[in-house]
């Protein structure tokens, strides 16, 4: 910054020797000094203010050996799939409140910004906090960094896990509570709200959502466990758009999987990272009355840094377990209720590489298997037509954070 200063002052007076020609020596460098205390008032200010943002972003491409759709991707996938552009704004309103806000931009919405964040924090003690507002479910291990993908060593969250969950945000508020031990700390988390979001078969509500998660961590190893509840409702009209695109029409009112039914969730995570290794694991249930599937799910992925190399090995697996609840037919004879069932398995092999702070490339090829038992969350109109039961993905990604 010192730097900038130094040279604007001679810009000005290039730009204006004319007239300095006519000015004393004393003047011009008095008007000078002037300006630049101006300028540095002005940037003192804006510090004084206690607005502090940052951002992240990515893009890259990723193609599939066919349109099974695994993690949305398929033959003809974009850019634009995986771009995506996000500013967060943090504001002081007290020395121990803030507002946060998140907008991110997808180039696959056509970059038009959301908010994803968007709450008031307030910290009685330093070791409480409560917050309200639009927030993240703290579902899993990287829920609140779930599209920085600068903080994750995959090119994406594994959707073992992170798939069957499609609904990310929810109103509300929570409370933390942190215990600081001599080299260890536990944090327990309180939310509660509600969502209404656009999920994978279509439109998810979550209402009266109440959860607990404790997180404990030595800072080399953390430990993770997480309970949530909530009454759902989803109405799965893109499973229907779906269908149609095979020539099959489902009649109005089949595609309610869910009308206020109880659904829970329950997760556990672990991960060990002692600056070489980093190994990560996380196992989910969901449960949930009617139609829509109880799944259960997990992942683990070990990777050791070499220099700015972390190379990857992941594997994943999910599961919907009460098949036998979905033995009817959403049209008798035609389309069966087991579409809703499914069974993945997911290997991954990659490596991510920071070229610079900030900066990282990544590339990654994954192999997804077993898509025999149903098809529930993928390309639904391809699957009903095809006999496919694997699928190749294939990434490089560009992440960056600042």
């Amino acid at each position: 910054m010192k730097r900038f200063f130094s040279v604007a002052p001679l810009a000005l007076a290039i730009a204006t020797a004319p007239t300095m020609a006519q000015e004393s020596t004393e003047d011009t460098l008095e008007r000078m000094q002037q300006q630049l205390n101006s300028m540095q008032q002005q940037l003192n200010s804006a510090k004084d203010t206690g607005v502090r943002f940052n951002g992240f972003f990515s893009t890259g491409y990723a193609r599939a050996s066919n349109d099974a759709g695994y993690a949305g991707f398929t033959e003809e996938s974009e850019v634009n799939d995986l771009s995506l552009f996000a500013l967060q704004g943090t504001f002081d309103v007290t020395p121990k409140s803030q507002v946060v806000m998140q907008l991110v931009g997808r180039g696959v919405d056509d970059w038009e910004p959301q908010v994803e964040w968007a709450y008031l924090s307030h910290r009685p003690t330093n070791n409480l906090q409560v917050r309200a507002g639009k927030m993240r479910i703290p579902f899993f291990m990287y829920s609140d960094s779930l599209e920085v993908g600068y903080a994750q060593p995959w090119v994406r969250p594994p959707q073992s896990v992170y798939g069957p969950i499609a609904v990310t945000s929810y109103v509300g508020a929570d409370a933390s509570y942190n215990w600081n031990f001599d080299n260890s700390s536990l944090n327990a988390n309180f939310f509660t709200g509600f969502t209404d979001e656009d999920g994978n078969s279509g439109d998810v509500q979550l209402r009266n959502i109440a959860g607990l998660n404790l997180t404990w961590t030595d800072y080399i190893w953390t430990f993770r466990g997480v309970a949530a509840t909530a009454e759902a409702t989803i109405d799965a009209t893109r499973l229907g758009a779906l269908a149609a695109q095979s020539g099959i029409q489902l009649p109005a009112g089949t595609t309610q999987l869910a009308d206020g039914e109880r659904g829970n969730f329950f997760g556990l995570g672990a991960s060990y990272d002692d600056g070489s290794w980093q190994i990560i694991a996380e196992v989910t249930r969901v449960e949930l009355d009617g139609k829509f599937a109880d799944t259960d799910s997990a992942y683990l992925s070990v990777g050791h840094r070499f220099g700015s190399w972390t190379p990857y090995v992941a594997t994943g697996w999910t599961e919907s377990k009460d098949d036998d609840e979905r033995t009817g037919a959403f049209i008798p004879g035609a389309v069966p209720e087991s579409i809703l069932n499914y069974q993945r398995n997911e290997y991954s092999v990659g490596t991510r590489w920071d070229i610079t702070p900030g900066v990282a490339i990544k590339a990654d090829v994954t192999h997804v298997r077993g898509l025999d038992k149903g098809f529930g969350n993928l390309n639904t109109a391809y699957m009903l037509t095809s006999d496919t039961d694997s699928t190749n993905v294939y990434t490089l990604k560009i992440d960056s954070a600042f």
